[in-house]
Protein backbone atom coordinates (compact mmCIF):
# COMPACT_ATOMS: atom_id res chain seq x y z
CA UNK A 1 0.00 0.00 0.00
CA UNK A 2 1.47 3.34 -0.99
CA UNK A 3 1.56 6.49 1.13
CA UNK A 4 -0.97 8.06 -1.20
CA UNK A 5 -3.69 5.64 -0.06
CA UNK A 6 -4.12 7.43 3.26
CA UNK A 7 -3.76 11.13 2.44
CA UNK A 8 -3.53 13.67 5.23
CA UNK A 9 -4.57 17.26 4.74
CA UNK A 10 -1.64 18.10 7.02
CA UNK A 11 0.89 16.99 4.41
CA UNK A 12 1.49 18.59 1.02
CA UNK A 13 2.58 16.57 -2.02
CA UNK A 14 6.02 18.18 -1.73
CA UNK A 15 6.37 17.01 1.88
CA UNK A 16 5.42 13.48 0.93
CA UNK A 17 7.91 13.62 -1.94
CA UNK A 18 10.61 14.89 0.42
CA UNK A 19 10.02 11.99 2.79
CA UNK A 20 10.08 9.44 -0.01
CA UNK A 21 13.17 10.90 -1.69
CA UNK A 22 15.26 12.21 1.22
CA UNK A 23 13.92 10.12 4.11
CA UNK A 24 12.45 12.98 6.14
CA UNK A 25 10.04 15.90 6.06
CA UNK A 26 9.26 18.82 8.37
CA UNK A 27 5.67 19.64 9.38
CA UNK A 28 4.41 22.80 11.11
CA UNK A 29 1.53 23.22 13.49
CA UNK A 30 0.82 19.71 14.73
CA UNK A 31 1.20 21.05 18.25
CA UNK A 32 -0.17 24.48 19.10
CA UNK A 33 1.97 27.12 20.78
CA UNK A 34 0.05 26.36 23.99
CA UNK A 35 0.86 22.65 23.57
CA UNK A 36 4.57 23.38 23.24
CA UNK A 37 4.47 25.62 26.31
CA UNK A 38 2.69 22.84 28.22
CA UNK A 39 5.19 20.17 27.14
CA UNK A 40 8.08 22.40 28.18
CA UNK A 41 6.54 23.11 31.59
CA UNK A 42 5.60 19.47 32.15
CA UNK A 43 9.12 18.18 31.61
CA UNK A 44 10.72 20.90 33.67
CA UNK A 45 8.71 19.41 36.55
CA UNK A 46 9.24 15.84 35.36
CA UNK A 47 13.00 16.08 35.80
CA UNK A 48 12.37 16.56 39.55
CA UNK A 49 10.51 13.27 39.82
CA UNK A 50 13.37 11.57 41.67
CA UNK A 51 12.88 8.24 39.92
CA UNK A 52 15.37 6.19 37.87
CA UNK A 53 13.45 6.57 34.61
CA UNK A 54 15.96 8.54 32.59
CA UNK A 55 18.74 7.23 30.35
CA UNK A 56 20.29 3.94 31.56
CA UNK A 57 17.70 3.68 34.36
CA UNK A 58 19.32 6.58 36.18
CA UNK A 59 17.87 9.53 38.06
CA UNK A 60 18.02 12.94 36.40
CA UNK A 61 20.53 14.31 38.90
CA UNK A 62 22.85 11.30 38.43
CA UNK A 63 23.51 11.96 34.74
CA UNK A 64 26.52 13.92 33.48
CA UNK A 65 25.25 15.34 30.14
CA UNK A 66 28.82 15.71 28.85
CA UNK A 67 29.12 11.90 28.96
CA UNK A 68 25.61 10.51 28.50
CA UNK A 69 22.36 11.48 26.82
CA UNK A 70 20.15 13.35 29.29
CA UNK A 71 16.72 12.09 28.35
CA UNK A 72 13.49 10.81 29.89
CA UNK A 73 12.68 7.31 28.65
CA UNK A 74 9.10 6.23 27.89
CA UNK A 75 7.39 9.11 29.74
CA UNK A 76 4.08 7.99 28.18
CA UNK A 77 4.20 4.95 30.48
CA UNK A 78 4.19 7.18 33.56
CA UNK A 79 1.93 10.02 32.45
CA UNK A 80 -1.43 10.03 30.68
CA UNK A 81 -0.68 13.57 29.49
CA UNK A 82 2.60 12.50 27.85
CA UNK A 83 0.72 9.62 26.21
CA UNK A 84 -1.86 12.06 24.78
CA UNK A 85 0.91 14.22 23.33
CA UNK A 86 2.53 11.17 21.73
CA UNK A 87 -0.83 10.11 20.24
CA UNK A 88 -1.57 13.63 18.96
CA UNK A 89 -4.18 13.17 16.18
CA UNK A 90 -2.20 15.29 13.74
CA UNK A 91 0.95 13.28 14.32
CA UNK A 92 -0.96 10.02 13.89
CA UNK A 93 -2.56 11.34 10.68
CA UNK A 94 0.82 12.26 9.17
CA UNK A 95 2.23 8.87 10.16
CA UNK A 96 -0.69 7.07 8.55
CA UNK A 97 0.08 8.86 5.31
CA UNK A 98 3.80 8.08 5.46
CA UNK A 99 3.28 4.45 6.46
CA UNK A 100 0.31 3.94 4.16
CA UNK A 101 -1.55 2.40 7.11
CA UNK A 102 -2.35 3.29 10.73
CA UNK A 103 0.51 3.85 13.16
CA UNK A 104 1.30 2.31 16.55
CA UNK A 105 3.29 4.01 19.32
CA UNK A 106 6.41 2.11 20.40
CA UNK A 107 8.48 4.68 22.32
CA UNK A 108 8.60 8.20 23.71
CA UNK A 109 11.60 10.22 24.83
CA UNK A 110 12.32 13.76 25.94
CA UNK A 111 15.81 15.17 25.42
CA UNK A 112 16.86 17.98 27.77
CA UNK A 113 20.25 18.61 26.11
CA UNK A 114 21.42 21.49 28.33
CA UNK A 115 24.39 23.77 27.54
CA UNK A 116 27.58 21.71 27.33
CA UNK A 117 25.78 18.44 26.57
CA UNK A 118 27.37 15.90 24.24
CA UNK A 119 26.01 15.10 20.83
CA UNK A 120 24.76 11.73 19.67
CA UNK A 121 26.62 9.46 17.30
CA UNK A 122 25.26 8.52 13.91
CA UNK A 123 22.70 5.75 13.96
CA UNK A 124 19.58 4.31 12.34
CA UNK A 125 16.60 3.88 14.63
CA UNK A 126 15.48 0.53 13.26
CA UNK A 127 18.82 -1.00 14.24
CA UNK A 128 17.43 -0.77 17.78
CA UNK A 129 13.69 -1.27 17.24
CA UNK A 130 13.92 -4.07 14.66
CA UNK A 131 10.42 -3.30 13.37
CA UNK A 132 9.54 -5.74 10.61
CA UNK A 133 8.62 -6.01 7.78
CA UNK A 134 8.54 -2.18 7.43
CA UNK A 135 10.92 0.17 9.22
CA UNK A 136 9.85 2.50 12.04
CA UNK A 137 9.35 6.27 11.79
CA UNK A 138 10.52 8.90 14.28
CA UNK A 139 8.52 12.06 15.06
CA UNK A 140 10.91 14.66 16.53
CA UNK A 141 9.29 17.86 17.84
CA UNK A 142 11.50 20.82 18.73
CA UNK A 143 10.76 22.48 22.07
CA UNK A 144 13.59 24.96 21.47
CA UNK A 145 14.86 26.31 18.17
CA UNK A 146 17.42 23.69 17.17
CA UNK A 147 20.51 25.30 15.67
CA UNK A 148 24.03 24.13 14.95
CA UNK A 149 25.25 25.96 18.05
CA UNK A 150 22.95 24.16 20.48
CA UNK A 151 23.17 20.72 18.92
CA UNK A 152 20.68 20.28 16.10
CA UNK A 153 20.19 17.05 14.19
CA UNK A 154 22.61 16.00 11.48
CA UNK A 155 21.18 13.76 8.78
CA UNK A 156 22.34 12.01 5.62
CA UNK A 157 19.59 12.76 3.06
CA UNK A 158 18.65 9.71 1.02
CA UNK A 159 20.34 7.25 3.37
CA UNK A 160 16.95 5.76 4.25
CA UNK A 161 17.36 3.76 1.04
CA UNK A 162 20.30 1.93 2.61
CA UNK A 163 19.95 -1.27 4.58
CA UNK A 164 20.67 -1.24 8.29
CA UNK A 165 24.43 -0.79 8.70
CA UNK A 166 26.02 -3.04 11.32
CA UNK A 167 28.98 -1.96 13.48
CA UNK A 168 32.47 -3.35 12.96
CA UNK A 169 34.59 -3.94 16.05
CA UNK A 170 37.32 -1.39 16.64
CA UNK A 171 36.11 1.02 13.95
CA UNK A 172 35.71 4.74 14.56
CA UNK A 173 32.25 6.33 14.73
CA UNK A 174 31.11 9.77 13.60
CA UNK A 175 32.87 12.59 15.48
CA UNK A 176 34.28 9.81 17.74
CA UNK A 177 30.99 9.54 19.65
CA UNK A 178 30.96 6.20 21.39
CA UNK A 179 27.20 5.79 21.03
CA UNK A 180 27.28 5.50 17.24
CA UNK A 181 26.45 2.06 15.94
CA UNK A 182 27.61 2.94 12.43
CA UNK A 183 31.29 2.02 12.44
CA UNK A 184 33.07 2.64 10.16
CA UNK A 185 31.12 5.57 8.79
CA UNK A 186 30.41 5.16 5.03
CA UNK A 187 32.61 7.35 2.85
CA UNK A 188 29.72 8.09 0.49
CA UNK A 189 27.65 9.64 3.30
CA UNK A 190 27.91 13.32 4.21
CA UNK A 191 25.93 14.46 7.28
CA UNK A 192 24.30 17.87 6.95
CA UNK A 193 22.77 19.98 9.75
CA UNK A 194 18.98 20.14 9.99
CA UNK A 195 17.94 23.30 11.82
CA UNK A 196 14.30 23.48 12.90
CA UNK A 197 12.15 25.97 14.80
CA UNK A 198 10.33 25.55 18.09
CA UNK A 199 7.11 23.63 17.48
CA UNK A 200 8.12 22.06 14.17
CA UNK A 201 8.04 18.26 13.87
CA UNK A 202 10.54 16.26 11.82
CA UNK A 203 9.38 12.87 10.57
CA UNK A 204 12.17 10.53 9.50
CA UNK A 205 12.55 6.97 8.36
CA UNK A 206 13.96 4.39 10.74
CA UNK A 207 16.70 3.69 8.19
CA UNK A 208 17.76 7.34 7.85
CA UNK A 209 21.30 7.88 9.16
CA UNK A 210 21.24 10.69 11.72
CA UNK A 211 22.82 11.99 14.90
CA UNK A 212 23.37 15.37 16.53
CA UNK A 213 26.09 17.82 17.41
CA UNK A 214 27.05 18.94 20.92
CA UNK A 215 25.41 21.91 22.62
CA UNK A 216 28.19 24.50 22.49
CA UNK A 217 26.12 27.33 23.95
CA UNK A 218 26.27 28.59 27.52
CA UNK A 219 22.62 29.53 27.90
CA UNK A 220 20.41 27.54 25.49
CA UNK A 221 19.03 24.03 25.79
CA UNK A 222 17.95 21.94 22.79
CA UNK A 223 14.91 20.14 24.12
CA UNK A 224 12.85 17.76 22.01
CA UNK A 225 9.83 15.50 22.45
CA UNK A 226 10.22 12.34 20.40
CA UNK A 227 8.05 9.38 19.50
CA UNK A 228 8.97 6.25 17.58
CA UNK A 229 6.18 4.51 15.72
CA UNK A 230 5.63 1.34 13.71
CA UNK A 231 2.84 0.49 11.31
CA UNK A 232 -0.23 -1.52 12.29
CA UNK A 233 0.76 -4.54 10.19
CA UNK A 234 4.18 -4.96 11.82
CA UNK A 235 5.10 -8.49 12.83
CA UNK A 236 7.63 -7.61 15.52
CA UNK A 237 9.46 -4.96 17.52
CA UNK A 238 12.29 -5.36 20.04
CA UNK A 239 11.43 -6.19 23.66
CA UNK A 240 12.24 -2.75 25.10
CA UNK A 241 9.39 -1.21 23.05
CA UNK A 242 6.60 -3.46 24.32
CA UNK A 243 3.80 -2.76 25.11
CA UNK A 244 2.91 -1.04 21.85
CA UNK A 245 -0.17 1.21 21.76
CA UNK A 246 -2.71 2.03 19.06
CA UNK A 247 -4.13 5.49 18.43
CA UNK A 248 -6.69 5.00 21.24
CA UNK A 249 -3.94 4.22 23.74
CA UNK A 250 -4.86 0.54 23.84
CA UNK A 251 -2.21 -2.18 24.08
CA UNK A 252 -1.60 -4.15 20.89
CA UNK A 253 -0.63 -7.67 21.89
CA UNK A 254 -0.09 -9.54 18.61
CA UNK A 255 3.50 -8.38 17.96
CA UNK A 256 6.39 -10.78 18.46
CA UNK A 257 9.69 -10.06 20.19
CA UNK A 258 12.65 -10.71 17.84
CA UNK A 259 14.72 -13.74 18.77
CA UNK A 260 17.68 -13.07 16.46
CA UNK A 261 18.53 -13.65 12.85
CA UNK A 262 18.19 -9.99 11.89
CA UNK A 263 20.44 -7.90 9.63
CA UNK A 264 23.23 -7.75 12.23
CA UNK A 265 23.48 -11.45 13.05
CA UNK A 266 21.71 -14.10 15.03
CA UNK A 267 22.72 -12.60 18.37
CA UNK A 268 21.20 -9.15 17.76
CA UNK A 269 17.70 -8.76 19.21
CA UNK A 270 17.50 -4.95 19.29
CA UNK A 271 18.24 -2.64 22.19
CA UNK A 272 17.39 0.55 24.04
CA UNK A 273 17.58 3.55 21.73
Amino acid sequence: MSSATLPSSLLSPSQIAAYNEAGYCIVDGLYSAADIDAIEAFFEEYKKIGAAIFDADMKFEEIDPTKRQLRAMHPHRYSEQAKKWALNPGVMSVLATLFGKPALLAQTMYYFKPPGAKGQGMHQDNFYLLAKPATCIGAWTAIDDAKIENGCLYIVPGSHAKNILCPAEGAEGWMSYGDSHIKPFPRDCTPVPLEVKRGQTVFFSGNLIHGSGPNRTKDRSRRTFIGHYIDATSDQVAKFYHPVLNAKGETVSNLAVPTGGGPCGDGWVGAVH
